[in-house]
Formats: structure tokens, sequence, C-alpha cells
């Protein structure tokens, strides 16, 4: 009797603070309520929240009555996300009024804001309280449903915490659904998690479950090791209702084993515990247990003094369930003493309280299966709104596509015009070239009169003439070789802009040819689509190679005598060099980065032994 007594100065203490507690909440209520009214947007969408969970342990009511006023000013901040959190802080206080129809549907809707805002951990948080609304609704199938879900969000974000969390609400379901190997598993995997994380507290707590589930699966020595554990964390911090629990269930476990005598020293134990926590329920269904073990033991009046002990503080309880058990209790033992009238008395209250509760299971089934029709139906209206949504996503890619070719077609027509002006400039150049020519050509034909009277002069003349005659040939022809060689790097680079831009054209369009209902058009579609882009599929560098070796004929052979180590790629930044193209337009032409040039040009003056004040464009020029 002496544990008991240590207790009451936690108690004593604990009272003095919810005496303090009581006369400053008001003011605390006051002073929220006084900012709501003078502020507005995020601060006093704060405000009512902080207001809400003020009021949620002790007046339910009124903290859903502050949730929704929360609501509705994040309507007016036209914000889903916070929309969505106040509808969070409306089933706390739910959850405790038992309005669980109300909850479930709310849930609901969270969950699709958040899988509309793409928020997954709003949407996770949302539906772990769904299970919790399922659950406590009786639905166990829907809770394990939402359990599992949010499981594996929780297991590919590595949140061990919240994987633990959900492993014990797991194992409880398991058990209410008398899977108790699969319960057992889920407590086993939660506990593991607490243990690593060093949370002693919900590692009692796990354990406690634990041992639950191995009592259901008659393993009784291994549940005794769980429940010690759990009850020396909760003795040595005077956790009360720790020790009520864990008192109660090893109690339990022992009459579930046929050991009457061990689990009546258990229940003496627990209480004491009970009764400091002031909890009817567990105190009547104590009573009941030790009643339907004099009841086995055939020790009526014994189990009569315990049954009634047990009804007098469940009515104060208000527990139907234990009602309904003690009345077929009562009705059992007295109609093995022969006193039929007080059997029948309680016979008729038991069937009527079974009846009852019966009508009232069936109506929660009926209310189950009112919400997921309520709920089928909004997923109906949130599909139709998807398909709209769709449909606008769908005309602005369109949109974006047509930009992106206009774009494209604009960027090569100015490309165009570029390499048309530098053509244009180069054939000026041979127009004037031409001219120099034909002015000296005029000249010889001078000096050809004059040969006569100056033969000795006119030779070296000549010469002279022959050799100018023979540098503006040489510079034309050098000049025609560029021009060539400029027109070969337009065609090339247009090819390939077209080449992307076919490809382009192809991977925008051709995701809309499901988008036609007809079969015919959509074949229609793809062959206009393939008529564009038939060429897409060619090498542009296949012409530029067999052209530039028209050009420069022999070019590679010079360079392969040179070094024969040189790669192909290496053989093509050497070829795009002699025409003194830029790294930038090599990078294109080659689909490479400017630093895989820039890689490839200093390997290939290392395999050519340049020095390294020499320049590697002015010597491939030279060959």
């Amino acid at each position: 009797m002496k544990r008991p007594t240590r207790f009451f100065q936690p108690l004593i203490f604990a009272f003095l603070l919810f005496v303090v507690f009581n006369l400053s909440a008001q003011k605390t209520a006051d002073s929220l309520l006084n900012v709501v009214k003078h502020t507005e947007g995020e601060a006093k969408f704060n405000t009512l929240k902080a207001l809400s969970k003020f009021y949620r342990p002790t007046d339910p009511e009124k903290s859903l009555k502050f949730a929704e006023e929360l609501k509705i000013q994040a309507i007016a901040m036209h914000s889903r996300s916070l929309e969505a959190e106040a509808m969070i802080q409306m089933i706390f206080p739910m959850i405790t009024m038992q309005q669980n129809r109300k909850c479930i549907i709310l849930l609901q809707e969270c969950i699709r804001i958040y899988d509309s805002l793409g928020d997954l951990a709003g949407k996770a948080r949302a539906t772990n309280n769904l299970g919790a609304a399922w659950s406590q609704h009786g639905s166990m199938d829907n809770a394990l449903a939402s359990y599992l879900e949010v499981l594996e969000y929780y297991k590919t974000k590595g949140d061990s915490n919240n994987i633990a969390k959900v492993y014990m609400n797991l194992g409880l379901v398991y058990d209410r659904l008398k899977k108790y190997e699969l319960g057992y598993d889920a407590a086993i995997k939660a506990r593991d998690i607490f243990v690593s994380t060093k949370d002693n507290q919900m590692v009692a707590s796990t354990s406690v479950n634990i041992g639950l589930s191995l009592t259901s699966l008659q393993r009784y020595a291994e549940s005794m090791d769980y429940f010690t554990k759990a009850l020396n964390f909760y003795e040595t911090d005077s956790n009360l209702f720790g020790i009520a629990v864990t008192t109660t269930n090893i109690a339990k476990m022992y009459k579930s084993a046929g050991d009457f005598r061990n689990a009546r020293i258990w229940y003496t134990k627990s209480l004491p515990y009970i009764r400091m926590i002031s909890n009817k329920w567990a105190e009547a269904s104590l009573y009941y247990d030790l009643a339907e073990m004099d009841r086995a033991k055939g020790k009526w009046q014994q189990a009569l003094t315990n049954l009634s002990t047990a009804n007098q503080i469940n009515i104060e309880a208000g527990d139907q369930q234990l009602s309904m058990q003690l009345f077929e209790a009562y009705y059992k033992v007295y109609d093995t003493l022969g006193q039929a009238g007080q059997a029948l008395t309680y016979f008729k209250k038991y069937v009527t309280l079974h009846d009852t509760l019966t009508s009232i299971e069936k109506s929660k089934r009926i209310e189950e299966l009112s919400i997921r029709l309520e709920l089928l139906q909004k997923n109906e209206e949130n599909l139709l709104l998807k398909q709209d949504v769709m449909d606008s996503k769908l005309r602005l890619q369109m949109l974006i596509g047509l930009i992106f070719v206009i774009f494209l077609t604009g960027f090569l027509i100015i490309r165009l015009q570029m390499f048309k002006r530098r053509a244009l400039e180069l054939k000026n150049k041979q127009a004037e070239l031409d001219k120099q020519l034909k002015d000296v050509e005029m000249q010889k034909l001078l000096v050809d009169l004059q040969l006569t009277d100056q033969a000795l002069a006119s030779q070296t003349r000549q010469k002279l003439i022959l050799e100018e005659m023979n540098r503006i040939e040489l510079e034309k022809m050098q000049v025609e070789v560029q021009m060539k060689e400029q027109d070969l790097v337009f065609q090339t680079l247009l090819r390939l802009d077209l080449t992307q831009v076919n490809k382009s054209v192809q991977e925008k369009l051709l995701p809309f040819q499901y988008k036609f209902t007809s079969k015919a058009i959509q074949n229609d579609f793809v062959m206009a689509i393939n008529e564009i882009v038939r060429d897409s599929g060619k090498d542009p560098l296949a012409d530029f190679e067999f052209m530039f070796n028209q050009l420069h004929k022999s070019f590679n052979d010079n360079l392969m005598a040179r070094c024969s180590t040189l790669s192909r790629v290496e053989l093509h930044v050497c070829s795009l060099l002699r025409i003194n193209l830029s790294t930038k337009d090599i990078a294109r032409l080659l689909n490479i980065s400017i630093g895989s040039v820039d890689m490839s040009r200093h390997r290939i003056r290392q395999k050519l032994a340049l020095d390294p004040t020499q320049s590697l464009t002015g010597f491939l020029i030279t060959l």
C-alpha cells in the first residue's frame, strides 16, 4: 500500500497547476480574441488557429467554432493550402464530439486539396487522420487502407518517427480485425524504430501493444516479458496512467491463461492506479473481470457483489457495451442460482440493450455506405473538374508548341538572311577581282603592242604582269573556295537546324494524335507529321563530308600521313577548323558541348606534336 501513497504529492502539485492555469486561461483567451478583432490576413488566421487549439482540450464546441472561422478566413485569403489546414483544425474537436461522418468527409476533401496542390506531406497527414477517423467509426478495413497508404509515403521519405507511429496504429487495427500475427509484427517494427531513436516513452507504449498481441496469440511468457519492461519504465517515470494500463493488461493476460490467482493479484495492484487517474470505465471493467473469474470458480455471491460494484461505477461511465455484458452476467448467475425472476429481469435488460446496440451498429453501417456514396459523387465532380483543367492545359500546350515553332522558323529566316548577306559580300569581292583581272589583261594587250620597241624591257614587265595575273587568279580561286566553304557551312547548318525543328515539331505535335476521336483523322495527322519530318533522320554531316573532300581532296590524306591515330570525330573537328569555323558552330554541327570541342582540339595538338605557340587552325590551313 506504500506505492500508491508516494504518488499523492505529484497529484497535489498537478491540482495546484490546474488552479493556476484556470486563473490565467481566461486572460489568455481574452487577449487572443482582442487580437482577432484588430488584425487581418495571416495574423488573424494564426490567432484563430491558436484559439481553436486553446479550447480543444476543454471546450470542443468552441474549438470547432474557431476552426470554422479559420476556414472562412482562409477562403477570404484565396489560399487553398490554408483552407486545408483550417479543415485539419476542425477535425480534432469533431473526433472528440464523435462527429465521425463529417470528419471523414472533411478529411477526404483535405486530401483532394493537398493532391491538387502537389503537397504530398499534407496529403499524408490528412490520410493518417482519416485512418484514425475510420477506426473510431468502427470501419477497420477503411482504416487499414488509409494507414497502409500513408505508410508507403513515409517509407519513401525515410521518416522513421512517423513510420513507427503508423506501425503502432496498424498493430491496433490488425488486433481489432483479429489478425493478431500481423498486429504483433507491426508493433515489433514500431518498437524497433523507437529503440533506435531512443524514444523510451514510445518504446514502453509499443511494448504494451506487443504484450496484448502476444496475449491474443496465447504466448503468455513472451507477453509477460514485454509487459514487465513497460511497467519498469512507467514506475521509474512515475507515469500513473502507464502503470494502470500495464498492470490491468497483465491481469487480463493471467485471466486469459486461466491463472485466476495471479490475475486477482494484479487486478488488486492496478485498482489504486485506475482510481488515481479517475478512469471509471476501466474500474468498472476490472470489477466485471473479477466477477467473471468468481463465476468461473462457482463463487456466486462474490460474483454478484463484484457485478453490483461494476454496474454502479459503469452508470457514471455510461458505457452501453459494458452494461450489456453486465446484464448478461447477472442473468447467467441468477439462472444458475435458480432465481428465475431476477434472471428474467436481467435477461430482458440484456436483450433490449443488445437490440439497441445492434441497431446502432446497423446505423453505423448505413452511415458508412452513405459516406462512400457521397464521396463517390464528389469524386465524379472532381473528375469532371480535372477534365476541364486538362483541356485547358492541352490548349495551352498547343499554343506554346505553336509559338515555339514560329520562334524557330523566325530564327532560321534570320540565319538564312545572314548567310545570304555573307554570300553577297563574297560575290561582290569576286566581281571586283574579275574587274581587276580585265584591267590587267588590257594592260597586257598594250604591252604586246609595244614589244617591238621595248623587247627586253617588255619581257621583264610581261613577267611581272604574268606574276600579277597568277596572284590574282590564285586569290580568285581562294575566294571561290571560300564561297564554296561558306555555302557548305550554310547548307550544313541549315540542314542541322531543319532537322532539329523537324524533330521538335514531331515531339510537340505527335502527342496530339490521340486527341482526335476519328481513326482516319489520326492517320491523316500522322501522315502529315511524317511528311513534315521525312528528312529528320538524315545525318547533316554526311553531305558535308562529301563536299569537303571535293574541295580539299588531299587534306585528309595529308593529315593522316602526319598522324594516323586521329579518330573520326577528331578528323571532323580538323575539317571544320580548316574552313575557319567557330568552336560554337563546331559544337552545334557535331552535337557535342563546347567543352568537348576544346578537349578534342587539345588532343589533336598533342597528336600532331604542335609547338604551344603555333596556331592549330593556321597549321591545318597549310595542309
